[in-house]
Formats: C-alpha cells, sequence, structure tokens
C-alpha cells in the first residue's frame, strides 16, 4: 500500500480556481451586506492559497476553527433576516461545493452543507 495515497494531490485546475473565486466573492459579496467581517481574511487566505497552487497552504486555511469550527465558526453565522439568511446559506454550500471539488475531504465540511 502506498502511503501517500491518501494525499491525493488537490486539483487547482483554471475552472476549480475560476469557480472557488466566484463562490468566494459571492460568499464575501453576502457578509458584506449582512455588515460582518467574520471569515473575510480567511476567505482571501483560502482563495489565494489556491491561485499559487499551495496545497499545505490551502488545507491549512480551509480546515480551521474560524470556517468549520464550533461555536462563532462561519458555517454557523446567522444573521436574522431570512432571505440574508437563506443567500448566506446558498453562497456558502457553494464555497463548500467548490472545496470538494479541488480534493478537500473533510467530514466536518460535508456536516455543515445544508
Amino acid at each position: 500500500m502506498n502511503i501517500f495515497t491518501r494525499n491525493k494531490e488537490l486539483n487547482f485546475s483554471v475552472e476549480n480556481i475560476e469557480s472557488l473565486t466566484k463562490s468566494v466573492t459571492e460568499l464575501k459579496d453576502v457578509l458584506t451586506k449582512i455588515g460582518t467581517s467574520v471569515g473575510q481574511q480567511e476567505l482571501t487566505n483560502v482563495l489565494a492559497s489556491a491561485m499559487k497552487k499551495n496545497s499545505k497552504l490551502f488545507k491549512k486555511y480551509v480546515l480551521t476553527n474560524e470556517l468549520f469550527g464550533g461555536a462563532g465558526a462561519l458555517w454557523e453565522l446567522y444573521c436574522g433576516n431570512e432571505n440574508l439568511q437563506s443567500e448566506f446559506q446558498n453562497k456558502f454550500n457553494n464555497f463548500c461545493r467548490d472545496l470538494i471539488k479541488i480534493g478537500i475531504k473533510n467530514r466536518r465540511i460535508k456536516q455543515v452543507m445544508w
């Protein structure tokens, strides 16, 4: 058995980077509409590391408590406005799908998707 099979290369294709860029931009736009800076820097870090095709940094920035941890994590954000909440959840799901497309395999990410 190859010890490296668990760490398959991430797929930083042009298509995946473009899709991630779109989902991060849209998610940050919703956060701005909601009036919060929660997660903004983390999303910027995720996108920047993907653009550099740096697998190690990308994994480090994706799998943070700020995005997918417990209390206060971005995935838990509740804004109190039904329309904005729905938009946030939709954009957050798109972001999660893009992470999965690139090759992030993490139970937590699948758990937090709506």
